[in-house]
């Protein structure tokens, strides 16, 4: 007989279970042996069939019109593995393109080579398709038993695209581009406040949404699809590791040690005589893969302040240290360097937002997506750090469910930093009569829209973002062509989320 207020299918599986049970216990009696067996069996084969349905039962998820795909709360079908649950995310995205000038760079825009109006590149639109964003991630979460108290929780995480290498025929015949890296972390919860995390994720100087968090979806990083986001906005994907300290979701304070890498960008910055050679071997200047020789890691710190549910601030900063030697290499040149950045969002009704960021400081360039060099150099060798001032505003606003709309207003400016040669002439970055790569200013409008075609509670869903932009860029010095670059950008990307 059927208890009310239970499933059907919990019922049927369980008198499966009985039947199968009678039948093994007759068994037994007539063949003996393997009784035992046969009854552990079978109740296992018919508590898996009634658990299953609960297993396969899946919330359906609000529209995603950002790049990032996974918050620390885990979203989604799940399969067991032993203690742990696999999750396995990502989408398929196909993106056109459009651009006003042949910047190049595919599905990410190179903000501070935009070419000017006096060359080729700069008289000829770009227009191209590319899956090259699309996503695979794959998750694992465990709990602890509670024998274990002191731990709460243990998540890994990897995140890949297809934006690596990109071969010189590549969209010749094959399109073969190269798998990428984007996440790689470990994190465990100690406790009700402490989490310690290991691997590559945002740095710690990316502003939160909320609550300081590793996971890609819990930054505030915009609703663009280009790949690079956007100019002026602080971010950088690199390996660290963090301990975060949330004694509330009012207050949080995380810090963290990050891969340095001292930059100089691809030709920015003119070297001394003295030691050129030795400047750009100890520097990276857009071909050094991983023989920079670094002095420490970078050291960054962040903390977040929910004082109410519709107001968020944090405010973060890092410290760098850059250092090089020069013939006779009997004496090293060392500068501290570094930034603090803030950022805030006001819920102004539950389906707007408004948001605002800024940073500043010296040797701050490899934050700004590397928009600028970190340090410049005097006659001598010595370092003097680049001033940097970036800042993104904008307005969210959800029209229903399945509609997303966003505006944005960001973009950087740069300090000069030059010295003047004993035989005459200049070197550093902004110097009069310097190349119409040194860019003082940056800065870029942009709208995006995002449309929800279909969605299904296990099957995952389909969507339209669009995100239309206008760039501009000002070289410190004019002498040598044109006052500013400018391109018109339009994006069109229609993806498959994984459930």
């Amino acid at each position: 007989m059927l208890a009310k207020g239970l499933p059907f299918n919990v019922h049927t599986a369980e008198m499966a279970m009985h039947a199968r049970v009678v039948i093994t216990v007759a068994s037994c009696l007539m063949g003996g042996v393997v009784c035992a067996a046969q009854e552990r069996s079978a109740e296992s084969v018919a508590l898996s069939t009634a658990s299953a349905p609960s297993a396969q039962a899946v919330a359906q998820r609000p529209m995603n019109p950002t790049q990032e795909i996974a918050r620390e709360r885990p979203e989604g079908p799940s399969i067991e593995v032993g203690p742990a649950r696999l999750r396995i995310g990502g989408y398929l995205g196909l993106t056109g393109l459009f651009r006003s000038t042949n910047a190049g760079g595919n599905v990410g825009t190179s903000f501070g080579s935009i070419p000017y109006g006096d060359t080729v590149q700069g008289n000829v639109s770009e227009a191209r398709l590319s899956a090259q964003s699309s996503r695979i991630s794959i998750r694992v979460d465990a709990d602890f038993p509670e024998r274990r108290p002191r731990f709460r929780q243990l998540s890994g995480y990897f995140e890949m695209d297809f934006n690596g290498t990109t071969p010189g025929t590549v969209a010749v015949t094959s399109t073969s581009v190269g798998f990428r890296l984007r996440h790689a972390f470990a994190e465990v919860r100690y406790g009700e406040t402490f989490l310690l995390s290991a691997g590559q994720a945002f740095s710690l100087m990316t502003p939160a949404k909320r609550q300081i968090s590793m996971w890609p979806s819990d930054v505030e990083i915009s609703q663009a699809v280009d790949t690079n986001y956007l100019a002026g906005l602080i971010w950088d994907r690199a390996p660290q590791f963090r301990l975060t300290w949330r004694p509330s979701s009012v207050f949080n304070w995380a810090v963290s040690l990050e891969n340095p890498e001292q930059q100089l960008g691809r030709g920015l910055v003119t070297l001394p005589a003295c030691c050129a050679a030795d400047l750009e071997a100890q520097y990276n200047t857009g071909s050094d893969e991983l023989k920079v020789p670094n002095l420490i890691p970078d050291t960054a710190t962040r903390v977040a302040f929910n004082p109410t549910e519709s107001f968020h601030v944090d405010v973060g900063g890092v410290l760098r240290v850059f250092r090089h030697t020069i013939h006779p290499y009997d004496n090293d040149f060392k500068e501290v360097g570094g930034g603090a950045t803030v950022n805030g969002r006001l819920a102004v009704s539950s389906s707007t937002t408004l948001l605002g960021q800024g940073a500043f400081g010296s040797g701050l360039g490899r934050y700004v997506g590397g928009l600028a060099p970190d340090v410049a150099f005097r006659r001598d060798g010595s370092i003097t750090p680049i001033p940097t001032t970036s800042w993104v505003v904008g307005l969210e606003h959800r029209a229903s469910s399945r509609v997303s709309l966003a505006g944005y207003y960001s973009g950087l400016t740069t300090g000069d930093r030059f010295d003047a040669e004993a035989e005459g002439g200049y070197i550093g970055f902004g110097y009069p009569g310097s190349s119409n790569s040194n860019n003082r200013r940056i800065h870029q409008l942009t709208g995006t829209g995002s449309y929800q075609i279909v969605s299904s509670d296990d099957r995952g869903s389909a969507q339209l973002t669009v995100q239309v932009s206008w760039l501009e860029r000002e070289p410190w010095s004019q002498a040598a062509g044109l006052d500013a670059a400018s391109a018109l950008m339009v994006f069109a990307q229609v993806r498959y989320n994984l459930p």
